[in-house]
């Protein structure tokens, strides 16, 4: 179901003209301000105006407060007959009127009115926020979830691919029930959210449960442009090197307080793959996967116990995660988000902030990709193969990757004067392909093996 903006033409009058005596039903949704804000700073208060009632609603204004002050008060808008409808139908309204305020946690209350209301109880949306006097800025995080049969998932992957381009936003896309899903994402995306539905997309991991996983990708980018338009109470920043030999990433994450608030915090790094082809009922050929999360480094639930509860200001928290990159992986296309999470439970838990970066390779120079050089047989392969490495003597390593990416073989080799070496393996492998990986001093080559019984 696709969510429009019901283009009314609205007509500003000092009171409300009532053009049915019957009641209705107003109410808000989507108060766009930020969890946390420049102190000293104004702000909009933006907000979503609807009606769930059948009969329509034919006028409303819209007031806000904060910390239980006075009450700022809005304009009275009044529709064009018959009014505004139910069905997803809204109006976006911006007071006229800007929040400002000094450093600390604050309350904002936002209201409704109109005449006939049938429901005053849920006309009042309240929200805690912070103002701060030093902050880091601010990258909010999107998870999304698609699966090989999403017809609309097409559609949201084109929103959240040019989401991904945007400094501001991090964009990780985990993929179950298919060849991408693995038992990590898998777990977190149910555990936190279960949707019953793809495409689904949540925002900075719910927002202490203030905001519920969707469907309406075509909201996605103002959802995140109004939480971009805020600031952090601390930095996340990355450190990354990926040796191309042993194919092994070390990723160092740390995080810097510039307000200290109660915990508990986790950390965590997602490791993405783009460019991925794979199966998606009602796409195009040619259909490429971006943003995919392959590995969350701190697993389902993320790193917890190294971050205080009370964490101190200016105090650098760093965590270092080390992760063997399976081989059906192309070490050119992988890209890390690192995640601070304010975790104080499954359902009441927020994204703090965020940062992107790449997977740095390290050592290509020194090891370059020798796989044009080498030559293995028989392959198939029943015990064991004849390598030849052309132009290299000496010292070697050889590792047989499953199609897991778990090392399964681990050898020393010596490569006579030909670059020549037998390579035995057993025959108790398991039929299927598998990569074999010789690194030497020089380079790395690779190659593909089949293993019949």
């Amino acid at each position: 179901m696709k969510h429009t903006i019901l283009k009314l033409a609205l007509v500003t009058l000092l009171g409300a003209m009532a053009f049915s005596t019957q009641a209705q039903n107003a109410y808000l949704e989507n108060l766009s301000m930020p969890r946390y804000i420049k102190a000293g700073t104004n702000y909009p208060i933006q907000v979503n105006a609807k009606n769930l009632s059948s009969v329509p609603l034919p006028s409303f204004s819209v007031r806000w407060r904060l910390d239980g002050g006075a009450w700022n008060n809005g304009t009275t808008l009044t529709i064009t007959p018959p009014g505004l409808s139910n069905g997803g139908y809204y109006i976006a309204i911006t007071h006229p009127i800007q929040l400002n305020t000094t450093q600390g946690v604050h309350t904002l209350d936002v209201e409704i009115l109109s005449t006939n209301d049938s429901d005053p109880g849920n006309n009042v949306l309240s929200m805690s926020f912070t103002a701060l006097n030093a902050w880091a800025d601010k990258v909010v995080l999107m998870e999304g979830r698609t699966e090989t049969w999403c017809p609309q998932c097409p559609t949201a992957n084109t929103v959240t691919n040019t989401l991904m381009t945007d400094p501001d936003y991090a964009v990780a896309k985990f993929h179950t029930s298919d060849g991408f899903a693995f038992t990590d994402g898998t777990s977190y995306y149910n555990t936190y959210y279960n949707p019953g539905f793809t495409p689904a997309g949540v925002v900075d991991m719910g927002e202490y449960g203030d905001y519920a996983v969707n469907y309406a990708s075509n909201q996605w980018g103002d959802e995140m442009e109004a939480r971009a338009a805020g600031v952090a109470p601390a930095s996340i920043s990355m450190n990354s090197t990926l040796n191309h030999a042993t194919r092994t990433l070390t990723v160092s994450v740390t995080a810097t307080f510039t307000y200290a608030f109660t915990g508990p915090f986790k950390l965590n790094v997602y490791l993405l793959e783009d460019a991925v082809p794979g199966p998606q009922a009602n796409a195009p050929s040619g259909y490429l996967h971006n943003g995919v999360v392959r590995a969350l480094l701190g697993g389902a639930t993320g790193t917890g116990g190294l971050i205080p509860n009370t964490p101190v200001v200016g105090t650098p928290y760093i965590k270092t995660y080390t992760y063997t990159v399976p081989a059906t992986f192309k070490l050119g296309d992988l890209k890390l988000i690192g995640v601070l999470e304010h975790a104080i439970s499954n359902t009441n838990r927020y994204c703090v902030n965020a940062a992107k970066g790449e997977a740095s390779p390290v050592g290509i120079a020194e090891l370059a990709d020798m796989s044009d050089r080498l030559e293995v047989y028989p392959n198939p392969f029943h015990d064991a193969v004849n390598i030849t490495l052309k132009g290299t003597t000496g010292p070697a390593r050889a590792e047989l990757i499953a199609p897991d990416g778990r090392l399964l073989v681990q050898r020393d080799l010596m490569l006579d004067q030909a670059g020549a070496v037998r390579l035995e393996l057993g025959s108790d492998l398991p039929s299927s392909v598998y990569v074999l990986r010789i690194v030497t001093n020089e380079g790395v080559a690779q190659q593909q093996l089949l293993h019949v019984k």
